[in-house]
């Protein structure tokens, strides 16, 4: 029973320790896709351009990368995280330092600023505050999965990771 303990726990340290040498650089990229400068809606695309380095001599094979974009809840009152979009794309990388970029799909983060509008026209005029709302970008959350092991992660901020749970 030792034994195959002390084997179970060799393999278990052998997998982290292999896990530490897949090296992720991920960049969140945008573009406005507002068209109507008269609205006060902001439509703004993201999406994350992710690189996969494999510097071990293991061709890395069946890889998941599973990716979260979060969003800021604009809803007055609310002030939460929430999950916009998520998904996996399956990889594969060489081994000897080959790398692989992967880009996952644009997201459509639509939010509404605080403004005024004005109500009424003349001496009757009124401004009326509108509240923000929608949502807004926050972040992101990379993992590279292989079966059960995590190989490598990346978050652009700390305070992402209990919104995963």
């Amino acid at each position: 029973m030792n034994t195959s303990l002390s084997i179970l726990f060799s393999l278990l340290f052998a997998s982290v320790a292999s896990a530490g040498s897949i090296m992720l650089q991920v960049k969140a990229d945008s573009e406005n896709k507002t068209a109507d400068k008269k609205k006060a809606e902001v439509t703004q695309a993201k999406w994350l351009n992710v690189r996969v380095t494999n510097p071990g001599p293991v061709k890395l094979e069946g890889a998941i990368l599973k990716w979260t974009l979060f969003a800021s809840n604009l809803r007055r009152g609310s002030d939460t995280i929430v999950v916009e979009k998520s998904g996996e794309i399956k990889i594969t990388v060489d081994g000897n330092g080959r790398y692989v970029d992967v880009a996952t799909p644009k997201v459509a983060f639509v939010h509404t600023p605080m403004h005024t509008e004005s109500t009424g026209s003349g001496r009757r005029s009124r401004a009326k505050t509108v509240e923000e709302s929608g949502h807004r970008y926050h972040g992101y959350y990379v993992q590279i999965i292989s079966g059960d092991t995590v190989l490598g992660e990346a978050i652009s901020n700390e305070a992402l990771r209990k919104q995963l749970r």
